[in-house]
């Protein structure tokens, strides 16, 4: 999907460069399209995900869905762009991902070449000549094939980034916010040297012209050499938290990988990828860079002060993506990376048909089928001192924002196209449940229901998983006694409808 704002042909020089990020959605994308935008950049933002695109950027910026492995969806979005911001990995994907990322580069590489990209900028990762880690060797094989074409790249090999929604920094935070002690295992000891988030983007906005710096590898580093553990006891004492680590001989990697999930919602693939950097102590000069961009740099302390506190300026938005404050509002422990879970049912009535039966949800309706299970939630709340049983509507027979429906509060109505409830019962995280209902071509409409769920530590993770197959079979009863009983109100003389 694009809305073409950029007038396609040859490149106006007198302007700033156009710029297309891909990888928009990610951690360093989604703050640097705002970054570059208010540089003053014509901006596009590309990814695969053309629903987290929109929710994260809205109507700010112009949003491109684009598959790298497929080369025919990348020709629209590179008309007219002069600098190409190469932030994507495969570690999502699946085992194979090394593969995936090398084969994606090589096509990026061509496409810009003939679409006559001026300059790539991709953003790799530090790490020693010597390392046998999956994970780095991949991201340096992903800069050699972007630098194999002819258009001219600019690398830069981070280290750990140290902001709200980097994994390593979520990993620690998880941990800190909800553990009283780790112990961990003797590559803990290895260095590395942790970068602001607020640098890397100065580095990232200023290299959006091609006089800032050659092409060229340029290893970035933050002002200080520390261990790994030594970045937890430091978070924790920036937070306030006493926390006790200890680095136990023989404990391997491969167990830290099993137990991560256990406290820590951060993706787990990525995890699993980034441990393997952990052997081995990570490069640290980087005076090239700092010669052609200088600035100051964050010490660690400073960088994690830095980023909570933006975090807690965020407004976020009313459409679900990773890190919403907005999701998490009034769980401050709640993980920043929360899991969703989706059901859909088509049935032959129309959006307009089913929404009269949505909209009484909660009250003396109830919750449209199994009624007794969430009787049994709300009795438990109850029982320590939550709001499981303040029940009943505001407004029984429609959706008003900011009023209750039972145990959850209203945040956001569409009329007769989407409803989102915020869940006010006390549990081990923040929950969110939305229902959408969509029109379909031929008639008839999709009503899906989206859980979402950001754990706070070890007892919200394992809720979840224990919880999932639970509300899936909740969830679908509910989604048929809906249509069941839209069914029957059509079917109904006209004017008991309006009752």
């Amino acid at each position: 999907m694009s809305n073409a704002r950029f007038v396609e042909g040859d490149k106006d020089r007198s302007v700033k460069p156009s710029i297309l990020v891909l990888g928009a959605t990610g951690y360093v994308g989604s703050h640097l399209v705002p970054k570059l935008l208010e540089s003053g950049y014509n901006v596009r933002a590309g990814g695969r995900d053309g629903v987290q695109l929109s929710a994260r950027f809205r109507d700010s910026v112009e949003c491109c869905t684009l598959d790298l492995l497929q080369p025919d969806t990348l020709n629209s979005p590179l008309q007219g762009i002069d600098t190409v911001y190469y932030l994507v990995h495969s570690m999502l994907s699946g085992d194979d991902f090394a593969a995936r990322d090398l084969r994606a580069a090589r096509i990026l590489a061509a496409a810009a070449a003939q679409a006559g990209v001026s300059r790539i900028v991709y953003l790799g990762a530090a790490y020693p000549d010597n390392t046998t880690s999956e994970h780095l060797i991949s991201r340096r094989d992903t800069g050699a094939a972007l630098a194999s074409g002819s258009v001219p790249v600019v690398e830069l090999r981070a280290p750990v980034v140290v902001g709200a929604g980097s994994v390593p920094f979520e990993a620690i935070r998880d941990m800190v916010n909800h553990l009283p002690a780790m112990v961990l295992p003797m590559a803990a000891r290895h260095t590395s040297a942790p970068l602001a988030l607020t640098n890397l983007l100065h580095y990232l906005t200023a290299l959006a012209t091609p006089d800032s710096a050659p092409a060229g590898i340029y290893l970035l580093a933050g002002p200080q050499t520390i261990s790994y553990q030594e970045q937890i006891r430091r978070y924790a004492k920036v937070v306030g938290k006493g926390f006790v680590t200890l680095r136990v001989p023989g404990l391997g990697l491969g167990l830290v990988r099993l137990a991560m999930p256990l406290f820590s919602s951060a993706p787990s693939p990525v995890i699993r990828a980034l441990l393997g950097g952990l052997r081995d102590n990570m490069p640290n000069d980087a005076r090239a860079i700092q010669r052609l961009i200088p600035q100051p740099l964050l010490n660690y302390e400073a960088a994690v002060e830095e980023a909570l506190a933006q975090e807690r300026q965020q407004a976020g938005s009313l459409e679900w993506y990773q890190g919403n404050p907005r999701f998490r509002d009034g769980w401050p422990n709640s993980a920043y990376y929360g899991d969703c879970l989706v059901l859909s049912r088509e049935c032959a009535l129309s959006p307009a048909e089913l929404w009269p039966i949505l909209s009484r949800i909660g009250g003396s309706q109830r919750f449209f089928s199994m009624n007794w299970v969430w009787a049994v939630r709300e009795w438990m709340d109850f029982i320590v001192g939550g709001p499981g049983r303040d029940l009943g509507r505001d407004t029984p027979d429609r959706l008003v924002v900011g009023e209750r429906v039972d145990s959850w509060r209203i945040l956001d109505v569409i009329d007769k196209r989407r409803v989102l409830l915020g869940f006010r019962m006390k549990g081990p995280g923040s929950g969110t449940l939305e229902f959408r209902l969509r029109p379909l071509a031929g008639g008839g409409s999709k009503i899906t229901m989206l859980a979402y769920w950001h754990p706070a530590g070890v007892w919200g993770q394992l809720y979840w998983y224990t919880m999932m197959r639970p509300h899936s079979f909740l969830f679908r009863h509910m989604l048929r006694a809906i249509e069941r009983l839209a069914t029957a109100r059509m079917a109904s003389p006209a004017d008991e409808r309006t009752q």
